[in-house]
């Protein structure tokens, strides 16, 4: 089996790559903002916007690690680039989505899954919840100047999940043609609200963290201001949304059994990265 993992330098993309076996066949996609990492793997330059990429890319690949671009919101975007699949002879696409995408048409998510579904190739969608590392990288100046996490989810719950454990996910199952036509929602172990995963901050660092919950407008107007692009602060505000609503806190068993061990909980999780956050 060889594989080309698209995003190959993002948080999901590398977690991937470091799970799969030494002698995998790996071809590693990396573009304009991202460098290639040294993990004996082959890295090429890569963009779905860039079709005199595609070839180099997809030569002798079988299965593809598909992830969206933050920056590319236009499901029609990915449409080329599927059909160089098919025509390279790729088997089989593995998705990266969100959980709940398959039912809510705001996201974009949503509607790359309704074109991988209708592009003639097997596929295999992940549907995670909210990454744990949003806390190292999206919250990670707030923590650490301001000691708060501030985002407009209210006192909605969201079963957060670790990278690593996604990763891993991917990395079994890309090669088993037993996972063809499934989505599978991921999740951790429980699902917490945003004052909670500040309380295990202000327990793991020693200092309190606390949680603040702005408007939907404000926090739009907050990242927007931040420097994050306006397309990728509206999807950041929809995702928050839904936990707001009460419609990000499945907690789903997927995890413990595709990899016969439990995942990874949030509590292990800041205590085994508490570096990140110290001041």
């Amino acid at each position: 089996m060889t594989l080309f993992v698209t995003g190959a330098t993002g948080r999901v993309g590398s977690a991937l790559i470091a799970a799969m076996p030494s002698d995998s066949r790996v071809r590693a996609g990396y573009g304009k903002s991202g460098q290639p990492l040294n993990r004996g793997v082959e890295w090429v330059p890569f963009s779905f916007e860039d079709q005199a990429t595609f070839p180099r890319a997809l030569a002798g690949i079988e299965v593809v690690f598909l992830m969206r671009p933050p920056q590319i919101t236009k499901a029609a975007v990915f449409k080329p680039f599927l059909e160089a699949a098919s025509r390279s002879g790729v088997g089989r696409l593995l998705l990266l989505s969100v959980s709940g995408a398959e039912h809510n048409p705001l996201l974009p998510h949503h509607r790359l899954e309704k074109l991988v579904k209708a592009g003639g190739l097997e596929w295999t969608i992940l549907r995670p919840a909210d990454f744990m590392q949003n806390l190292e990288t999206v919250h990670a100046q707030s923590i650490r100047v301001r000691n708060e996490i501030a985002v407009p989810a209210g006192a909605g719950r969201s079963a957060f999940i670790d990278v690593a454990d996604i990763g891993a996910i991917a990395a079994r199952i890309v090669g088993e043609d037993s996972h063809s036509g499934h989505g599978y929602t991921l999740t951790g172990p429980a699902a917490l609200s945003f004052y909670e995963v500040a309380q295990v901050l202000t327990t793991v660092l020693g200092r309190t963290i606390t949680y603040r919950d702005p408007s939907f407008f404000s926090f739009l107007r907050e990242q927007t201001h931040s420097g994050v692009p306006t397309a990728m602060a509206l999807v950041m505000s929809a995702l928050y949304t839904v936990q707001r609503a009460g419609l990000a806190g499945e907690v789903t068993n997927t995890v413990e059994r595709l990899l016969g061990r439990p995942a990874t909980g949030l509590l292990s999780y800041v205590e085994r990265e508490r570096g990140r956050w110290m001041v």
